[in-house]
């Protein structure tokens, strides 16, 4: 059986583990991120073009926070979630809490949480999402009762009677935000679509060697 290692729990590499579980349903992945939990822990931009921005199985069931087909935004951290639910169901295996000591060509040695403290783990692929965004351009985002919401900024519904802004400048405080957010990466509007198509095409390079390996044998 494939093994493939996924270093980081971001959207675009849980859409690349979905993707190349699509692709290749009998691949075990494993997925190695430092943070307790997937999804949840920190907000990231929820605009969408259109609801879903991925196939439906990629998404476990959100309940309240499922968009409607005119909705304009989603709450990030729950599509994250929602995202790290079903991997868990198709078979991945989360290594959360867990730090990367060394990796070489085939094995990554690690410590982490949990009765086994260290160890190591081979593969036969491994793809890289941790990545450090602190030289991108900072965004100021927030969230308001759509009917407070601003006429300018890139700005989407959500189902909740809620409204997703973001702005390059510092938002005014006029006492109608719900919450407040930082976010630093290219263009919060296209985050999330941006992410998926990351995702699938670094997905399809992994499957595509796994291919001409297999011919070339």
């Amino acid at each position: 059986m494939t093994r493939l290692v996924i270093l980081g729990d971001n959207l675009a590499s849980l859409c690349g583990a979905n993707h190349a579980l699509d692709m290749n349903p009998e691949m075990e992945i494993q997925i190695i991120t430092e943070r307790a939990e997937i999804g949840l822990v920190e907000e990231i931009p929820g605009l969408l073009s259109s609801w879903p921005p991925c196939p439906t199985h990629w998404i476990s069931e959100m309940g309240s926070q499922t968009p409607e087909p005119t909705s304009k935004a989603v709450r990030g951290s729950w599509l994250q979630k929602a995202m790290g639910i079903q991997l868990a169901k198709r078979g991945c295996i989360f290594h959360l809490r867990t730090r990367i000591i060394t990796i070489s060509d085939d094995s990554i040695d690690f410590v982490g949480a949990g009765s086994v403290g260290e160890g190591s783990l081979t593969f036969d692929y491994l793809l890289d999402f941790c990545s450090d965004s602190s030289g991108q351009d900072q965004w100021y985002g927030a969230v308001c009762r759509s009917e407070d919401s601003p006429d300018t900024l890139r700005q989407g519904s959500r189902r909740d009677g809620t409204t997703e802004v973001w702005s390059s400048q510092v938002l005014e405080k006029n006492g109608k935000w719900i919450q407040t957010m930082i976010w630093r990466g290219e263009d919060p509007e296209s985050f999330i679509q941006d992410q998926v198509e990351l995702g699938k095409e670094r997905a399809e390079a992994v499957i595509e060697t796994i291919i001409q390996s297999a011919s070339g044998e």
